[in-house]
């Protein structure tokens, strides 16, 4: 059985998605967008495992 994490590994999602991602765990504050931002910086695409990653899981 694969874990969370490990179903994002090789996907690719949008600037637009990981934001609403990182929202939808509460981090909507403008803080904690420029924390994501500044820690996995500012693109266009992003890794999803990454997004997750920073997400702690």
């Amino acid at each position: 059985m694969m874990i969370y994490s490990e179903s994002a590994e090789g996907v690719k999602i949008t600037k637009q998605r990981a934001l609403q991602e990182i929202r939808r765990h509460g981090l909507d504050r403008e803080e904690d967008v420029q924390e994501f931002l500044a820690d996995c910086g500012d693109r266009e695409v992003y890794e999803a495992s990454d997004v997750l990653r920073w997400l702690g899981y």
